[in-house]
């Protein structure tokens, strides 16, 4: 070993010095210019949203004019995917929604606070689910997006106000037709499964609650290494794999919703954030980036389901 390490000691020493110091983590490597400084992205794909985690760099700071929401309130909404091929989700055709603001019938428990936004080159905010309105310099979209009017490319600050407990209303029929869609591949398991589930609920929210015990019975497992899917990567992960991020869940939870008419759409955004005492602020970094689904349900609206969080504790494999 002596000997060895007295042979490599000296190619060591030439390496440290001619060879190039490397500026980012190996992670990163092979990207393209520019996508590791951009976070967040307006479509999804397996892959797409672990990639993100393992980034510290921070998103955006919040600073909250009274007392922090509890932690599992701190949804930072971006942007809203509609439509898949059955792998990758991407926002709604231009023109396929309306184009009027939106506007919930309910809005309870209004928050008010700061968000500093670091340059992303993108244009949109991540407003606390759900933002109230569109502060100067912002627009608010028909399905509760904040978009900048410009991209951000050096710090920005926005004062926003979120409502905690809302009711969206009625659902336009655009949207509707829209959050139905299915892709091709929908596959025969898929729909046998969500079949099961329409003989045993009797309303649309009983079969939220099915699919959702369906998640946490079944050996289902939150990994950052999920096996690699192939053509149909709902089915497989539902009943093969069945290891995956937040956008594996999120993804085939809202293609389930849609089989059972449930009107669906994936958010994508950020979940969390790490207070700091001293500065009074929330930071919250792209690690903390998240995908989840939205249904719709008659006389609730719009509401959040984290097929994510139905995973039972003990398959959950932790990581640093």
């Amino acid at each position: 070993s002596g000997r060895l390490t007295q042979q490599a000691l000296p190619l060591a020493l030439i390496l440290f010095v001619l060879f190039p110091r490397l500026s980012a983590p190996l992670w990163s490597l092979g990207r393209a210019e520019g996508e590791a400084r951009s976070g967040m992205s307006d479509w999804m794909e397996p892959g797409m949203v672990s990639d993100l985690v393992l980034s510290g760099e921070p998103a955006f700071r919040v600073r909250f004019d009274g007392p922090a929401p509890d932690a599992d309130a701190l949804y930072w909404r971006g942007p809203v995917l509609w439509t898949t091929d059955g792998r990758r989700w991407e926002p709604a055709e231009q023109g396929s929604l309306p184009s009027a603001p939106a506007a919930a019938a309910r809005l309870e428990d209004r928050i008010a606070y700061a968000i500093t936004m670091e340059p992303s080159g993108q244009p949109w905010l991540f407003p606390l689910d759900l933002p109230v309105a569109a502060p100067p310099g912002s627009k608010l979209t028909a399905d509760f997006q904040l978009v900048a009017a410009e991209k951000i490319n050096s710090v920005k600050r926005f004062q926003l106000v979120s409502a905690l407990r809302y009711n969206t209303g009625e659902l336009d029929p655009e949207q509707e037709f829209t959050a139905l869609q299915l892709p091709e591949n929908v596959s025969p398991r898929m729909r046998a499964q969500v079949q099961a589930w329409q003989a045993e609920a009797s309303t649309a929210a009983d079969l939220v609650r099915l699919a959702l015990a369906f998640i946490n019975r079944e050996p289902f497992y939150y990994t950052l290494q999920p096996p690699r899917l192939g053509e149909n990567p709902a089915d497989e992960f539902l009943f093969e794999t069945r290891r995956g991020f937040c956008e594996h869940y999120a993804s085939s939870f809202a293609l389930l919703m849609r089989l059972a008419g449930i009107p669906a759409r994936v958010v994508v955004g950020y979940l969390g954030g790490e207070p700091n005492p001293i500065g009074d602020y929330l930071i919250v970094r792209q690690s903390d980036a998240h995908a989840w689904v939205e249904v719709w349900l008659e006389d609730q609206g719009w509401i959040r389901v984290d097929p994510t969080a139905a995973v039972a504790p003990e398959r959950i494999e932790r990581f640093d």
